[in-house]
């Protein structure tokens, strides 16, 4: 059994898989690996879950990250763009003022679906919900093997798919 907590835990140094059991621990993972990544931030989601990704905490951590200087970024690739259109998620808001920095894509239809939602930091961490529609999920600072398995997905399915022109003419 570890000892290593979430709060104390170093990017790139703390090798243990944390599990989390609520959407406050969700943003809390989030955060803590948000305010310790250095370039890139890849998110895969069905809907951009509204109790993680569009809270005052967790937009501000993308906000802060994006703001750390000119080579960060933030790529988000989701499956249903009308959920965030609809609700004006405050994340799509932060992409239209941080343009140069926050993209979003719509998962083209021919990419093979998956069940979980995740979110890779570089190339050093990760944040996965393994059922998209639950708040039960985990994270590590420190497993570039397995970021590495999910970047190689979401890189393929980055690469086949386009923007949403939804994302771009939403309202906000």
């Amino acid at each position: 059994m570890s000892t290593d907590s979430l709060e104390s835990a170093v990017f790139r140094e703390t090798n243990t898989v944390f599990d989390l059991n609520s959407f406050d621990e969700d943003k809390l993972a989030i955060i803590k690996l948000m305010d310790q990544a250095q370039t890139e931030v890849n998110i895969f989601s069905h809907v951009l879950c509204p109790k993680i990704f569009d809270t005052d905490i967790v937009i501000r951590a993308c906000e802060n990250f994006c703001l750390k200087n000119h080579r960060t970024k933030i790529n988000i690739l989701i499956k249903d763009s009308r959920p965030i259109t609809r609700i004006s998620h405050r994340l799509l808001g932060l992409s239209h003022k941080l343009s140069s920095s926050i993209f979003f894509k719509k998962l083209n239809p021919t990419v093979s679906m998956r069940e979980d939602d995740f979110v890779c930091f570089d190339r050093s961490a990760y944040f996965k919900l393994p059922n998209n529609e639950h708040y039960a999920g985990n994270c590590n600072f420190a497993d570039a093997d397995y970021t590495a398995h999910l970047l190689s997905f979401f890189k393929d399915a980055w690469e086949r798919s386009e923007p949403d022109v939804e994302f771009r003419s939403a309202i906000l």
